[in-house]
């Protein structure tokens, strides 16, 4: 049996509103933006960039922390070896007085 050959209709010109290479290059700059957010979205990109810096902030805090136990450790050091620091701080903090020394207290009247 023979079949008859059957003709496509010609494509009208004109019956697109923007020329086809628009609009396929349209197509794939869309497509492209599609897969970028579903790379940013899905894969967990966002959520890795958040932990990295979180990673980093926390380690500049470690090195603050450490400089500071590093000062007292020096200070600790200084009161346990140095006489003159422990009278120093002594009188300070506890307000203790040598035998012998005037103290003279300012209050504020009301």
């Amino acid at each position: 049996m023979i079949r008859p050959n059957f003709r496509r209709p010609a494509v009208q010109q004109g019956k697109w509103l923007i020329p086809r290479s628009v609009a396929s290059s349209l197509g794939l700059l869309v497509g492209i933006g599609l897969l970028m957010v579903w790379m940013l979205e899905v894969t967990g990109v966002r959520q890795y960039i958040q932990m990295t810096q979180e990673l980093e902030k926390t380690r500049e805090e470690i090195l603050a922390l450490e400089e500071a136990n590093a000062a007292l450790r020096g200070d600790i050091h200084l009161v346990d070896s140095d006489l003159f620091t422990l009278e120093k701080l002594t009188r300070e903090r506890l307000g203790y007085v040598k035998e012998g020394e005037v103290v003279y207290q300012f209050v504020d009247s009301p």
